[in-house]
């Protein structure tokens, strides 16, 4: 054993790298199920109110997402706490469906793109006691399902796996639409004299209103200053999507979407007069809407030739007219 693995291991001459590994080995995983709820209430606590109110890293999550991180959430919570076996059964799956919830946040807080160099933004930050320690929310959760699938029967880890699979099955049927709508959309934006036509003749389907939505109404990675007013919602798919940008975008994504334009806003709200342009978050309260403050120079969005404008100073949902 090498001299660094004694020193933090049980057998460590020194008390108190001992007192410390007993101490992390506990944060991490209690072996009071009470006490071990109680730690990941306050940890994931922190992390949520951090999130929305302090520095917002992700930003509200759409409706399946929102339903996927909540089941997940409260699986984690009371599985030490049933015993019986048929109860257990769909735990282990939500469980297993947390593996790639907890990858996804790991990921798009690395930004896949940079070499998952913003984590060592954040272990410096942890260094100082600063927010970068909620980045590891994730590897936390991730340690408490491993406990659990090393302590689960053949059934349990058979369930908890099909949990990790199912989802990552939907994202390569989502992937492979998004192709195939993209695809679509290329040979209209060709057989189209000019804009305006162009948009018109687009579907009106999810795919169409996510790739127009983009940069300023869904959130797309972990740089603040191009995402238009805060927040965005924030679809997971749609991101996996860009990260894989030259299988699902095969002509390359036109201009306005690889940062805020005020033209995307305009065909969005007139392919999709029906939809909030803005969404209402704790976020949006800063100065401009757009960030974290020191964004002044950001102009109101004229959209109507009535003069009405949207604006991120706005806390109210406002709809296209």
């Amino acid at each position: 054993m090498c001299q660094g693995s004694i020193l933090f291991s049980r057998r460590s001459r020194y008390p108190s790298m001992r007192k410390l590994f007993r101490f992390f080995k506990k944060i991490t995983f209690h072996p009071n199920p009470k006490i071990r709820l109680l730690i990941t209430l306050v940890y994931c606590g922190i992390g949520i109110y951090v999130n929305f109110f302090c520095l917002q890293v992700f930003c509200m999550p759409v409706l399946y997402a929102r339903i996927m991180c909540l089941t997940f959430f409260v699986a984690i919570l009371i599985f030490p706490f049933i015993n019986s076996e048929r109860i257990r059964a769909p735990l282990y799956f939500l469980l297993g469906m947390g593996v790639p919830i907890c990858v996804y946040c790991i990921l798009f807080l690395g930004d896949p793109n940079k070499l998952m160099i913003n984590y060592i933004g954040f272990i410096l930050e942890i260094l100082l006691l600063g927010a970068g320690l909620l980045a590891f929310i994730p590897f936390y959760l991730l340690h408490h399902i491993r406990h659990y699938y090393k302590a689960a029967g053949t059934a349990g880890r058979r369930l908890l796996l099909a949990g990790v699979f199912v989802p990552l099955t939907c994202l390569g049927v989502y992937l492979f639409l998004f192709r195939r709508e993209m695809l679509l959309w290329n040979e209209l934006e060709h057989k189209s004299a000019n804009v305006d036509e162009f948009i018109q003749r687009l579907p009106k389907n999810y795919f169409v209103e996510r790739r127009l939505g983009l940069c300023w109404k869904y959130h797309t990675n972990l740089e603040y200053i191009y995402d238009g007013w805060r927040p965005p919602l924030h679809d997971p798919f749609l991101v996996v999507a860009l990260w894989f940008r030259p299988v699902t975008f095969p002509a390359g994504p036109p201009v306005f979407e690889i940062q805020y334009n005020e033209d995307a806003i305009r065909y969005y709200a007139r392919k999709f007069p029906e939809r909030p342009l803005q969404e209402s978050c704790p976020c949006s309260y800063c100065r401009d809407g757009r960030g974290y403050g020191g964004l002044d120079s950001v102009e109101p969005v004229h959209l109507y030739p009535n003069g009405d404008t949207i604006s991120g100073r706005k806390k109210k949902r406002l709809h296209s007219r």
